[in-house]
């Protein structure tokens, strides 16, 4: 049971959850049948990623967002087996979607991600009441992946609105117009990839134009804007500077799915218990780095994320 005696956890929004069904295919290839053993079948999307891998590291996070059909009533069981609180807005409009992630033996995984069906227009006016509803109780919302199909122009907006009214800090980590949407609306916290910040900045990525793309951005209320790279150099930039955080080397290398949503928890973590931002930075790294490591998204391992974010450079650019 969940202690909401003090304002101090974090509300994770998974708005369009899913079924997540991994394999690990050591000789896939194109054109030909695969009988998959072995797969790992878990309630998912980024937020519920994000829940799993914040349980890990010590902080147990509730999880909302839409379900619906045969697949949403498995979510919801799924979650609770799992012991995660969830606070879920249903209907019967479709199924759930399906998420398929198909990893070879070098590590390199494939995603075949179903859209899932349109929210119908009450459900999403239930779930904003639910929503504002459960604000007093968290300090931090973090509003993870894909957008559910069919919500009006003006939810993100919403969610980014009624937060502030609350005094919540709001973090995304999605892409598209929508997240355009929510940095206008004032959105302090942004976590996203090399490609999302092109699509969203309309330049090429270089560290420069996010820095600058921040500085831009900062008078409406952006605080911390956070791009990763894969395996590459992720840069984050806040009020205090600009800084390059460099990934230890790994061994094999298992799966990267859910990697980034492992990011986001470890940042979730170091913010909510006070760490400074480059040690934020640092366990943020060691637990992506630790999900490499396993199949099955937000899956990761506490001792060794610790490890890992020792292992992590993080240098201050400007």
């Amino acid at each position: 049971m969940l202690d909401f005696s003090t304002p101090m956890k974090a509300l994770i929004v998974n708005l369009n959850l899913a079924v997540d069904k991994t394999a690990l295919v050591p000789g896939f290839s194109k054109g030909r049948v695969f009988r998959l053993g072995g797969t790992v079948t878990l309630p998912g999307g980024k937020g519920v990623n994000v829940a799993r891998a914040l349980r890990s590291l010590g902080l147990e996070s509730p999880v909302t967002g839409f379900v619906s059909g045969h697949n949403g009533r498995w979510i919801g069981d799924a979650l609770k087996r799992e012991g995660f609180s969830a606070f879920l807005e249903r209907h019967e409009a479709g199924e759930s979607r399906v998420c398929y992630t198909v990893v070879d033996a070098a590590g390199l995984a494939t995603d075949l991600n179903e859209e899932g069906p349109d929210v119908p227009a009450a459900a999403q006016a239930r779930f904003l009441r639910l929503y504002d509803g459960l604000l007093p109780k968290f300090r931090v919302v973090a509003v993870c992946g894909r957008v559910s199909s069919g919500l009006k122009k003006g939810f993100y907006s919403s969610l980014v609105r009624l937060a502030a009214r609350r005094g919540c800090f709001t973090v995304f980590d999605t892409s598209g117009p929508v997240l355009a949407e929510a940095l206008a609306a004032g959105a302090e916290g942004i976590k996203i990839n090399r490609l999302e910040f092109e699509e969203l900045s309309g330049s090429p990525y270089t560290p420069g134009r996010l820095h600058a793309f921040f500085k831009r951005h900062a008078p409406r209320g952006l605080k911390t804007l956070i791009v990763t790279d894969g395996a590459g150099h992720t840069h984050a930039a806040s009020p205090f500077g600009l800084w390059r955080v460099t990934p230890p080397r790994l061994g094999k290398l298992h799966s990267p799915t859910g990697a980034g949503d492992s990011f986001m928890a470890g940042f979730l973590f170091g913010f909510l218990n006070g760490y400074d931002f480059e040690r934020t930075l640092k366990l943020a790294t060691g637990a992506s780095s630790s999900d490499c490591l396993s199949v099955g998204a937000g899956l990761i391992n506490r001792a060794q994320a610790l490890t890992y974010a020792q292992k992590a450079r993080v240098v201050k650019l400007a």
